[in-house]
């Protein structure tokens, strides 16, 4: 056993809280011990210095001193919970505002679908509404074939290669 911990078996021993196992390990190494048998002896004469010695009389104006504190310590008792409630309420703050953050920042998404997507959904045709426009004889109508031919013809992927 360390002197350590046969110094605690002391304190122990001296305030009668030992076990009996503890009484027969610390009687073991106080026989091999000389620096643990005189701090045995030295807490000893420090206790019966305690109690056989004079009851201190407290200095004068001592309870005139003393009031006042402690009924500061009281005014600030309210201060001292609330003060240890944001201390623990701080990281739990900070551990709601993670977790909102990465649910938003994970959460699916809803998107707008597009025309032609909303009428794949319905199981309609997408082109019979393009259809009816280039049916129609108007002038407007043949310009936009027009154009969408012509720029058929000019795009990259259909241009004739030399």
């Amino acid at each position: 056993m360390s002197c350590r911990k046969a110094e605690k078996l002391i304190q122990r021993s001296l305030d009668g809280r030992l076990d009996r196992r503890g009484r027969d390990r610390l009687a073991s190494h106080l026989a091999v011990c000389p620096a643990c048998r005189k701090v045995e002896a030295e807490y000893r004469s420090m206790l019966r210095l305690l109690k056989d010695g004079p009851a201190a009389e407290p200095l004068p104006r001592f309870w005139e001193r003393l009031e006042p504190r402690l009924r500061e310590e009281t005014e600030l008792v309210p201060l001292l919970f609330w003060e240890r409630w944001s201390l623990k309420a701080i990281p739990v703050f900070l551990a709601l505002v993670i977790l909102l953050g990465g649910f938003l920042f994970f959460a699916p998404r809803t998107r707008e679908l597009s025309q032609s997507a909303v009428l794949l959904m319905e199981n309609r045709d997408p082109l019979s509404e393009t259809q009816a426009l280039f049916e129609t004889d108007r002038p407007e109508t043949r310009t936009m074939m027009l154009l969408f031919a012509s720029r058929e013809e000019t795009s990259p992927a259909r241009r004739p290669m030399p």
